[in-house]
């Protein structure tokens, strides 16, 4: 996980996300396990109400990526929705 993400996890505790709905997503051209650790921050630590799992896109191979993205970011509004 990049540095600046660390930081924005780190002030994003003290905002009261308790309950909120979210979910976490990522691009990565090696192992990719900042979509997960990042998921599980905010679902455990910060105890919002995700959406099933992080989406993890593989960088060098983004085709049908864009369209994954969407699915996610209307599962997320879906939940929003109730």
């Amino acid at each position: 996980m990049i540095q600046s993400m660390k930081t924005m996890l780190f002030l994003a505790e003290k905002t009261g996300l308790k309950g909120k709905v979210g979910g976490a997503f990522g691009a990565f051209g090696w192992s990719g396990e900042a979509p997960g650790r990042i998921f599980d921050t905010m679902k455990n630590i910060f105890e919002m109400d995700m959406v099933s799992g992080p989406l993890k896109l593989k960088s060098a191979s983004l085709g049908g990526g864009t369209q994954m993205a969407q699915d996610y970011g209307r599962d997320v509004a879906e939940k929003m929705a109730g």
